[in-house]
């Protein structure tokens, strides 16, 4: 595990996490937003994500650059990262190459939920530093066998930002379920609860940040990916449906270079596994989704996090470009 950066002569600790509202913005004390999804993307809703009708087996290549600048040398930047896809659950990951500007080297560890990590610490000076991950992964595959029900318990429990609220509790009971016993009454109760998000939130990345919980969604009506994938976590949790994060990319079809990363949510149906649920789009995730990291919410799959050290300001830029290679 990487060891956390102390404060350091001339600077304090600075927190690099990000989000999908602020790629571009001035790095802060306290409350970076290294956007890993929207400011990168093309608006979410604009794009055609297919059907799950319309989905077939897919091999796509991905590059996902981070790159920092800052107006002086820092002290130090201490960084772990989730960019690498995950194997399993219909996706395989047959390759995968991780660049760090500095000569860096990182280290890999397997997180507690299956997620490839990958970290490193980086002590002399630098004014900038860059982050570049090339994958091809293959979607769309027969899924493989999951873990037990007894092993999803975890995907119940609430912490902020996945919050047990009234408003979550409303929805809740709007949408329950009609015979917990079946299967399909599951999915429909939440294929209806993805298209009530989408439907009833307005997509707007200008309104909430890294820190919102789903109180905060719930009162602004509006949000973003990762703020509905958080609500429908709340809401299907509060119907007693184990429910994690996911973090990963959308492809366009058609498109030579789509950009796009995203969040959404996926749901244990019991005899049917995990299942996702897109509440941006709205859609069931499709070949075209592809996993980069689960856990409880956003902070177990964040791609980057970290902090660096030291009194410089600076900002940073997001890259992610995607091709289909099918063939």
């Amino acid at each position: 595990m990487p060891r956390r950066a102390a404060a350091a002569r001339g600077g304090a600790a600075r927190d690099l996490l990000p989000s999908e509202q602020g790629a571009g913005r001035r790095l802060r004390r306290g409350g970076t937003r290294h956007a890993a999804a929207a400011a990168t993307e093309r608006a979410c809703r604009q794009q055609h994500v297919p059907s799950p009708r319309e989905g077939r087996g897919v091999k796509l290549e991905i590059q996902h650059s981070t790159r920092y600048h800052y107006t002086g040398p820092i002290a130090e930047t201490v960084m772990e990262v989730r960019l690498q896809p995950m194997d399993g659950n219909g996706q395989r990951c047959t390759d995968f190459k991780l660049e760090v500007s500095h000569a860096v080297k990182p280290r890999t560890y397997i997180d507690g939920f299956g997620n490839h990590v990958h970290y490193f610490n980086l002590v002399r000076p630098h004014a900038g530093l860059s982050v570049i991950s090339r994958s091809t992964v293959e979607t769309g595959l027969d899924p493989d066998d999951d873990e037990g029900e007894e092993l999803v318990q975890d995907f119940l429990r609430f912490r902020s930002p996945v919050k047990d609220v009234e408003g979550v509790r409303e929805l809740a009971l709007r949408y329950r379920v009609s015979d917990p016993t079946s299967p399909a009454a599951v999915e429909q109760a939440l294929d209806d609860l993805t298209v009530s998000i989408s439907r009833d939130f307005t997509y707007d990345r200008t309104v909430t940040n890294v820190y919102s919980a789903v109180d905060d969604v719930l009162n602004l009506r509006a949000g973003v990916c990762q703020d509905f994938a958080h609500l429908f976590l709340a809401v299907a949790r509060d119907m007693g449906v184990p429910a994690r994060y996911v973090s990963g990319y959308i492809h366009s079809p058609g498109e030579k270079a789509a950009t796009a990363s995203h969040a959404w949510a996926e749901a244990w149906v019991a005899g049917r596994g995990w299942i996702g649920f897109d509440a941006t789009h709205p859609v069931r995730t499709t070949p075209h989704h592809v996993r980069l990291a689960v856990g409880r919410d956003y902070t177990d799959a964040a791609p980057t996090r970290g902090v660096y050290v030291g009194s410089a300001t600076g900002t940073m830029s997001i890259s992610v470009k995607t091709r289909d290679v099918s063939g």
